[in-house]
């Protein structure tokens, strides 16, 4: 009997020493990250050492994982061809779709139950980041690709958040001694604070100061513990407003800049089962109206 670690465990590890990144590699396997974490230390106790260092700056990798990591990537390399063979043998169709971390957290892996009765016979693979045999991808972006078939999805729908126990008090008490919440994208803040203090005809120094986040998923976790204020997409907070761990604070929404596309290449978009997911996430997007 072969004596191997959870394969569970060594599937999370593989992945989140590709992506350098607890977060991202949560993203791509529809998990918190909290069960990447669980997993990654239920291998290292199995093994006897540590995989990862960790420090203000992220991670890296050991010795022990440098040593793990080439043996493991070929290893799923060789279960995935093996996979794909009986797949197709089968009239299994494969259809690989790249999807921002964030929008693959917070509105894609939920509604995943409904694309598997409406593709039942389709296997799905979910990445963050295109790759060449993508069939298409969900872009967070402000315009079109050219020479590819782009469909804008929707527009962000931007509102001011916090943890529920916040309620009830003055806003401009709250904005004045609660962090604002900050988005990154290249690096650079999202404009989602002056964009939606303009609006509200608020002052602009409201968003002077706070605290800077690399996703929007960051900035919701650290808004419903209360850690702050933010101002977020309500498309990807639906079950946060739902369930109460988020609250929003005024009824002012800002549309835009930026939206989700849903690019396909051209050598693709005849293909049935794209169109059909199309259709599917065309639909679901209505439901939100």
């Amino acid at each position: 009997m072969r004596r191997l670690p959870s394969l569970i465990a060594l599937r999370f590890f593989e992945e989140t020493a590709r992506h350098m990144s607890f977060n991202r590699a949560a993203a791509a396997l529809c998990v918190t990250q909290g069960a990447v974490s669980r997993q990654i230390k239920l291998l290292e106790e199995s093994l006897g050492t540590k995989l990862f260092e960790r420090d203000h700056k992220g991670i890296r990798l050991t010795q022990a994982g440098l040593e793990l990591l080439p043996c493991l990537t070929e290893a799923f390399d060789t279960i995935e061809r093996g996979f794909r063979q009986i797949t197709v043998v089968k009239g299994r169709r494969r259809l690989v779709v790249a999807v921002p971390p964030t929008f693959a957290t917070q509105w894609f892996s939920p509604r995943l139950g409904s694309l598997a009765v409406e593709l039942p016979d389709v296997e799905l693979s979910i990445r963050t980041e295109p790759s060449a045999d993508c069939h298409c991808q969900i872009r967070f972006a402000r315009h079109a690709l050219p020479d590819t078939h782009s469909e804008l999805l929707m527009m962000e729908r931007h509102v001011l958040v916090g943890a529920p126990q916040l309620l009830g008090r003055p806003l401009d008490a709250l904005l004045d001694s609660m962090p604002a919440l900050h988005v990154l994208h290249n690096d650079a803040r999202l404009e989602l604070w002056p964009n939606w203090l303009a609006k509200a005809g608020l002052p602009a120094r409201y968003s002077e100061n706070g605290i800077e986040f690399s996703t929007l998923e960051q900035a919701i976790r650290a808004a419903s513990k209360g850690a702050g204020l933010a101002i977020v997409d309500r498309n990807m907070i639906v079950e946060e407003l739902t369930s109460g761990t988020l609250a929003q604070f005024s009824d002012i929404e800002v549309a835009g800049p930026f939206g989700y596309w849903l690019d396909v290449a051209q050598g693709h978009a005849a293909l049935e089962y794209v169109q059909a997911f199309g259709g599917w996430l065309r639909d679901e997007v209505l439901k939100m109206r």
